[in-house]
Order: structure tokens, then C-alpha cells, then sequence
């Protein structure tokens, strides 16, 4: 009932998706800590059948473009609504992830098709696993308590096509912050990145316009993150400034310097990943859009894109096609782990996008230190990053008119006239409920 009151306070046309085998729900698990048995099916079919919910049943089919939904979904009828209607309840106002575990271990497994399945693995703890979620949990309630959204909005979501021309309501506020640590193949020591929060759904674009309790924000990431790393632990010649991605020459005549590096740089990250060349260049044509030419690329061409990175990058020619990748994850993940605990300790707002950080603007010279000292403690090295937009201390340290340019900037960001009356009702109700809780920002409203 409070999943359905938050769907629908969130977006009144959002249907919930309901398992109904006896499978899905082990009283026991530790990812089932509100211990919902199998007899919710039966629930629901009662509430069907008194008219509270509209059912819709799901259908398995291998073939995903057929257009049918694997999940039975649910949604409340004008029957319910009127009950919800009269709540007055804020979203915000209802813990949604009481006792959710945060810190979830994985493996793949065949089924009865011999598709790959990734399931949930149960585990013992262990004070590094306690350690982690402690951390973890922390951070989550700080975000909770934190005002993340974008001003430009009059509702607060967005659209996006998926596959097949579907479209996708991603809900952007204050109920979709939660962040799990998700582990793959069984192990600790694989995966391990930080996943969960709107600000993971939506494009670069948009994030540029979030703000974190009222003011605006920066997004500095890592350069070639995964790379980087590699380099930085082959003890390879320091780089610092140069974008490996970036060939001397260029490989086929009908790309351009410009194209070929997107090429190269999709190809490279696709192989560190692949187990071998060829799963390589078929992930790499899979990935592209239908009827691009880089769709049509053969694999002997792609090859002379991979051969001339590793010719200008011999150090990391043990790598390519290595299935390193999700090694290299665990330890972004790590270095992610630090900057949000150092964050953590010192209260302030961040928000990670595995290998990129978003902070207040005033806290852009706070994060760059921040991620120097992470790096050089998990890889030895202070890897390069880079952002989007100058921070109000850049800003300050400019002189002549770059300075005076960059302060009227700021005047008109922060200016409530370009922010939608939505927006500043939607934060207005927000610092409400918080009162005296919620932080002293360098702009009032």
C-alpha cells in the first residue's frame, strides 16, 4: 500500500510490478528483511476482486521486442484513490527502504533456457560487510535529508525512450535517493560500484542543472577513468593532460580525427571488458545505432582501431580483451567509497556516478582534493579529472572579464525567476518538513 501511495503521488499513471511465484519471496533472506511471504499474490487477487486494483497479468517471452511485460503490474482504482486522497502524506514522509539491505552480493546462473540469470546471493557478514553498510546506511540517511532536484522542472520526472520507441517517466525527487553497493560473481572483490539515485538516469545534460539544497552544482570526473588505472599500476610514464583516446593518425579515411576517437574510445572500454577480440567487436557493433556506420565496421577494421591505440599504448596490451573490467570496477569503487566518506564526515551533499562526482559549487576545490588523495590511496597515482563548469572559487581566483562573466552567470542561476514555481513549492514544503534540520545554504529562496 505505501509502494502504490508513493507510484502515485509520484506519477498517477505509474503501475508497480508484482512478482507471483512462490519463489520470489524467501521469508528468510536477508533481502527480504520485511519477511513478505508468498501470500501477498492472494492479497492482491482479494483486492482485485473488491475493486481496489486494476491487475494486469505478465507473460514470459524470450523474444523482447514482442511486446509483452514478464511482470504482472498492479495500480489503484478510483476506489482506493479516494482513500489515498485524503493522506496528506509527503512521499518523503514514509521510510521506503526500512531495513532494505544496501550491500547486495551477485552471481549469474543459466535457467531452465540457458540464458544467464543474475541472482542475489545470501551471505554471512562479516565486519567488512558491516563496515560497508554502516557506511552505507549513513550516507543513505544524509541523502535523505539532502534536497537534490532541477529547478527547470514543472513535474518532477522526465522522460526517455527506451528500446522500441517505449517511453520511460524516470521520478526526479526526493523519493528515488536510495543507494545500494552491488558485488557480482560471488565475490567481494568484483563490481563493489555505488548504484541507485536519479541523477544515475538521466544524461549529462541534466545533470548539469541539479541542485543540491537550493544551490547549483559541478560534476568532475575521473579522465578516462579505467585507463587510467591501468596505466597507473603498470608503472607506465606519466600522461598527465594527454588524451589517450586520441590517435596520431588516422586509421580508416571515411572517420574523421573527431569520429575516430568516439570510435576508439567505445572500442577500447568494450575490450577491457570482453573475454575475447571478437565478443569485443560484436559488443561494439551491438551497441551502436541501426543503420550507422559504425554498425557496419568489420571486425578487420576494428581491429587496426584496437592495434593503433595499443601501438601508442604498449603497456596496456595485456589488458585488451582480458576481461579486467568489472576487476577495474571494484577498484573505482573503492576510490568512490573514500570521497563519499570523507564527504560523509564533513556533512556535506555528494552525489556519484561511478567514475564523476557531483558537489554544491562551493565545494568543487573540497572535492578535487578530495579525489587526488582517493586515488593516489587505492592506485598509487592522483589521476586526472576534469569538469564541467568552473566552481565559485575558480570564479573568484579569475580576473578581468572571464570573472565578471562567470559572477553574472551565477546571479542568473541563482535567480529565482529562471526557477519554475513548482520547483520552489516543491523545495518550499521540503525545508518545511525538515525545519530546523535542513542546512543554511549560501542562497535563500
Amino acid at each position: 500500500m505505501l509502494d502504490l501511495y508513493v507510484a502515485w503521488m509520484t506519477d498517477p499513471d505509474l503501475c508497480l510490478g508484482v512478482a507471483r511465484s512462490n519463489g520470489a519471496y524467501s521469508v528468510n533472506s536477508r533481502y527480504n528483511a520485511l519477511h513478505i511471504s508468498s501470500r501477498l499474490p492472494k492479497l492482491i487477487d482479494v483486492l482485485v476482486e473488491e475493486g481496489f486494483l486494476e491487475f494486469s497479468q505478465g507473460s514470459f517471452h524470450r523474444d523482447t521486442t514482442a511486446g509483452q511485460n514478464r511482470t504482472s503490474r498492479i495500480k489503484p482504482t478510483p476506489r482506493l484513490l479516494s482513500i489515498f486522497s485524503e493522506f496528506g502524506l509527503e512521499s518523503y514522509e514514509l521510510d521506503l527502504h526500512h531495513k532494505q539491505e544496501c550491500i547486495i552480493l551477485t552471481k549469474d546462473e543459466p535457467n531452465e533456457d540457458n540464458d544467464s540469470i543474475r541472482t542475489k546471493v545470501e551471505y554471512e557478514d562479516t565486519p567488512q560487510t558491516i563496515e560497508m553498510r554502516q557506511r552505507l546506511q549513513s550516507y543513505n540517511d544524509f541523502l535523505a535529508a539532502t534536497y537534490i532536484d532541477i529547478p527547470s522542472l514543472t513535474d518532477p520526472w522526465i522522460t526517455r525512450q527506451k528500446g522500441q520507441g517505449e517511453a520511460q517517466r524516470i521520478p526526479i525527487g526526493q523519493t528515488n535517493k536510495f543507494v545500494r553497493r552491488i558485488f557480482s560473481r560471488g565475490s567481494w572483490c568484483l563490481n563493489g560500484r555505488f548504484y541507485g539515485g536519479w541523477w544515475q538516469q538521466i544524461g549529462k545534460d541534466l545533470r548539469k542543472q541539479i541542485t543540491i539544497n537550493n544551490e547549483p552544482t559541478v560534476e568532475v570526473d575521473y579522465k578516462g577513468m579505467h585507463v587510467a588505472i591501468l596505466s597507473a599500476l603498470s608503472d607506465a610514464p606519466p600522461t598527465r593532460g594527454k588524451d589517450r583516446y586520441t590517435l596520431k593518425q588516422q586509421v580508416l579515411p571515411n572517420f574523421s580525427i573527431v569520429e575516430q576517437r568516439t570510435i576508439v574510445k567505445f572500442l577500447v572500454l568494450t575490450a577491457i571488458n570482453a573475454r575475447d577480440e571478437k565478443s569485443a567487436y560484436r559488443a561494439f557493433r551491438s551497441d551502436q545505432p541501426t543503420g550507422s556506420r559504425e554498425k557496419k565496421l568489420k571486425d578487420t577494421e576494428l581491429s587496426l582501431f584496437l592495434e593503433s591505440f595499443i601501438e601508442e599504448n604498449p603497456h596496456l596490451r595485456d589488458d585488451m580483451c582480458s576481461d579486467k573490467g568489472i576487476q577495474l570496477m571494484y577498484l573505482d569503487s573503492q576510490i568512490t567509497d573514500r570521497i563519499i566518506s570523507s564527504f560523509l564526515d564533513q556533512q556535506r551533499p555528494i552525489l556519484t556516478v561511478h567514475d564523476s562526482y557531483i558537489v554544491s559549487t562551493f565545494h568543487v576545490d573540497e572535492l578535487s582534493r578530495t579525489m587526488s588523495q582517493a586515488s593516489k590511496s587505492v592506485v598509487g597515482k592522483d589521476l586526472d579529472f576534469e569538469q564541467d563548469a568552473p566552481g565559485y572559487s575558480d570564479v573568484i581566483r579569475m580576473r578581468g572579464v572571464d570573472r565578471d562573466r562567470y559572477l553574472s552567470t551565477f546571479r542568473d542561476v541563482f535567480a529565482t525567476k529562471d526557477r519554475t514555481p513548482q520547483y520552489q513549492d516543491r523545495l518550499r514544503r521540503f525545508i518545511n518538513y525538515r525545519k530546523n534540520t535542513f542546512p543554511d545554504t549560501y542562497w535563500l529562496m
